[in-house]
């Protein structure tokens, strides 16, 4: 009776531990509040209203740090822009779940096509299908003269 017990709850624990798992995955997580889901619109900066001069902004760039003491950092630019959005490859032609990743691992096909020699590679044309194309063929033409002596024997 004891190792019957333990059996018993030992496939409780198996079948029951993946349900409980896969009921938590399942459960869906709750929205987020409505103020984040919305972006607010990058803002335009005119960098002529500004009031920016690059001659001044050389000027004091031009005169030596008096200061130079381990890393810290003697001046600070602040740039105001937006900017560009960085595309690492082209959405309309990158087919990424479907082709090969662009600047990924080499694919099978291209592993197998670098270490084969030339000498066993396939022939450049398909002589199974052009087989068969003969044997259908040659078929075509024993049906034909089987049927044309058939007819001249009756």
């Amino acid at each position: 009776m004891k190792g019957w017990a333990r059996t018993v709850w030992l496939w409780i624990g198996i079948f029951a531990t993946p349900t409980a798992c896969a009921y938590a995955q399942a459960s869906s997580p709750d929205p987020p509040p409505a103020e984040a889901t919305q972006e607010a619109p990058a803002p335009v900066v005119d960098p002529a209203k500004l009031g920016v001069s690059l001659d001044r902004i050389r000027i004091q760039l031009a005169v030596p740090a008096t200061k130079t003491s381990g890393l810290k950092i003697q001046e600070t630019i602040e740039v105001v822009g937006v900017a560009p959005k960085i595309e690492l490859w082209n959405p309309e032609t990158a087919k990424l779940a479907t082709g090969p990743v662009p600047w990924g691992a080499p694919t099978h096909r291209d592993f197998i096509d670098l270490v084969t020699p030339k000498e066993f590679k396939t022939y450049p044309m398909d002589l199974n299908a052009l087989v068969q194309w003969l044997m259908q063929h040659l078929a075509d033409k024993t049906d034909k003269t089987a049927k044309s002596e058939n007819k001249t024997t009756e």
